[in-house]
């Protein structure tokens, strides 16, 4: 193989000072952009994430003062009020419906949020304690007294490991203190999961966290790693030692372990609570955004390279391959007299004088390959058509000699003229190919023949022949061992009854002709095997069907010939797929 040596016209060489020169002022100019723009990408981000944590903390109080609203509407209930008042006055029956509309409503109020876990009410006068799961354990003295701590100002309470919404009735919002003993207390478990889920949703990134700190400290949540929540704690003397007439939002930088952060929070007014998120600088500091000065700048300085760039390289490299592309595709309609020359001694100059040997080779080589298949396929045609097996003719002449002498006049002279038009077919050589009019004419012939043979046990359909079909050119003997292969081999213990069809049918470019028998000697992994034979390139042993499917394929091509599959009479159903051409 010859090398071609680097010279200084060389297009990798032009190519290696073309990018130099081009990345060469984008990476100065990129260097200072992303230099000069960072505090500004900063800002960007922190009111992108102050905007975020802001529509989220409004959703959230929505949905909390909603929770509020129905946890209200709930302790009027008239169920509620009807167990607690007058439970004594009422039946077995209504006292249990009563119970499961309370639990019905329950549950609806708690799948109204996905902030709620649970939602019971206690009935202190009956002791009882439903839940929106079912019955639970009756409140501890704790539990109440926590709960009693649920106020306008700070609904949410932490107890047990839980964080819980209170109300009672009868009594103002919440459960304050008061001397008279409430009928009906109501305790809303809050989800500490979905809140932890929300805080990673609202800073979104991997090394980052988040907090719900109530504003006197009472309880947090936080989410993120162990080290988000050291952090957390380091956080809550810059958050809450504001005090909360003053308090609203606002952003500061802390640095812990080495690790600046930026840390944005925004206060709940219906919570009382504090929700904060924490993320590296390092994340907030990702892609730069552009000054409009020097988005200008890169913009024109970039367009103008990438013309000239461009204009240079069609002429050196895009022009030669383009005409390259139109030399092959000339060579792919069969056109092998193309050649090409090429005025510089650079790489294409090399290319196109392969490419004209190539050409030429491919002329001599087309006509060799072209004249050998044809011969190829020519002897392989004989060979195959050789093969039919003469067995059926020994058997023909003894059924002959039987009828004869038995005297049956009528039958020899029937047997003897479909033998004489039998011999006359396979034994005329002057053509491989014949119309398949008289394929089937000599078909019908065969069937007369093994008709005199098997007429006790066996009966023959023959469909009518389309007529479209009649000057379609095929190799001789294609129809004949179909056949023969379901008297002698579908049929053979078949004592009586024996059916063998032979069905067409046709579109404008397909002829399929089908041949099927009731035989019942054939297993279903018999049938997937002759199918598997005739899917094989080579073949060790050719049979009948097999030498007919292989003489359909060389023909008209891989896609037609035979197939085999179950018949709908209970035996081998055979397809033999032929295009409708007239004419070689």
């Amino acid at each position: 193989m010859k090398v071609l040596p680097i010279k200084l016209s060389s297009i990798f060489f032009k190519l290696a000072i073309a990018f130099l020169l081009i990345m060469l002022p984008l990476s100065i100019l990129g260097l200072y952009l992303n230099y000069s723009s960072s505090t500004t990408v900063k800002e960007q981000i922190e009111q992108s994430l102050k905007s975020r944590l802001h529509n989220y903390v409004r959703g959230m109080d929505a949905d909390f003062q909603r929770i509020m609203r129905l946890r209200n509407e709930l302790l009027a209930d008239s169920d509620l009020q009807t167990l607690s008042y007058a439970k004594h006055n009422l039946s077995d029956y209504l006292y249990a419906q009563a119970i499961l509309r309370i639990q019905e409503k329950l549950r609806l109020l708690q799948a109204s949020s996905l902030y709620m876990d649970d939602i019971s009410v206690y009935l202190p006068r009956i002791q009882r304690n439903i839940s929106s799961r079912g019955f639970i354990a009756l409140p501890v003295e704790d539990e109440i007294a926590v709960l009693k701590q649920s106020t306008l100002s700070s609904p949410i309470v932490f107890w047990n490991d839980q964080y819980l919404i209170g109300g009672s009735y009868p009594g103002t919002y919440g459960i304050e203190d008061s001397d008279d003993e409430p009928f009906l207390i109501l305790k809303l478990s809050v989800s500490e999961d979905f809140l932890q889920q929300s805080l990673d949703e609202v800073h979104n990134t991997k090394l980052g966290g988040g907090m719900l700190m109530q504003a006197d400290k009472q309880w947090k949540i936080v989410s993120g790693s162990d080290q988000m929540h050291a952090l957390a704690e380091s956080l809550i003397p810059h958050i809450a030692g504001e005090s909360l007439e003053q308090f609203q939002n606002g952003s500061f930088s802390i640095t812990a372990g080495r690790v600046a952060y930026t840390v944005i929070y925004e206060k709940s007014s219906v919570l009382n609570s504090v929700m904060a998120v924490f993320l590296p600088e390092a994340e907030t500091l990702g892609p730069l955004t552009k000054y409009r000065y020097w988005y200008w700048i890169i913009t024109l300085t970039s367009v103008v390279i990438v013309i000239i760039f461009s204009y240079w390289i069609y002429r050196i490299i895009h022009q030669p391959i383009q005409r390259m592309v139109v030399a092959f595709r000339k060579l792919e309609k069969g056109n092998l007299n193309v050649s090409l020359k090429h005025s510089q001694e650079d790489e294409f100059a090399y290319l196109y004088q392969q490419f004209n040997v190539m050409s030429s080779k491919l002329q001599l080589l087309v006509h060799e390959v072209y004249e050998e298949k044809i011969r190829s396929q020519q002897s392989e045609l004989k060979q195959l058509q050789s093969q039919i097996n003469p067995h059926f003719l020994y058997n023909s002449y003894f059924v002959l000699h039987r009828v004869a002498q038995m005297h049956d006049t009528d039958t020899v002279i029937r047997l003897s003229r479909h033998l004489g038009e039998y011999f006359r077919y396979i034994t005329r050589n002057g053509a491989d190919e014949i119309a398949l009019a008289q394929e089937v004419r000599h078909t019908h012939s065969y069937i007369e023949i093994q008709m005199l043979r098997y007429s006790r046990r066996i009966q023959t359909i023959c469909e009518e022949f389309p007529d479209n079909c009649k000057e379609v050119l095929v190799p001789r003997l294609v129809l004949q061992p179909i056949l023969e292969n379901a008297y002698e081999h579908g049929l053979e213990n078949k004592m009586a009854g024996g059916i063998v069809k032979m069905s067409f049918s046709s579109t404008d470019e397909l002829l399929q002709i089908t041949v099927e028998d009731n035989g019942e000697d054939l297993s279903d992994r018999q049938i997937e095997r002759i199918a598997m034979e005739l899917k094989l390139e080579e073949h060790v042993e050719t049979t009948g069907m097999l030498n007919v499917h292989r003489r359909l394929q060389l023909k008209f091509g891989k896609q037609y010939g035979l197939s085999v599959s179950r018949s709908s009479l209970g035996g081998l159903c055979v397809e033999a797929a032929i295009p409708i051409t007239k004419g070689t």
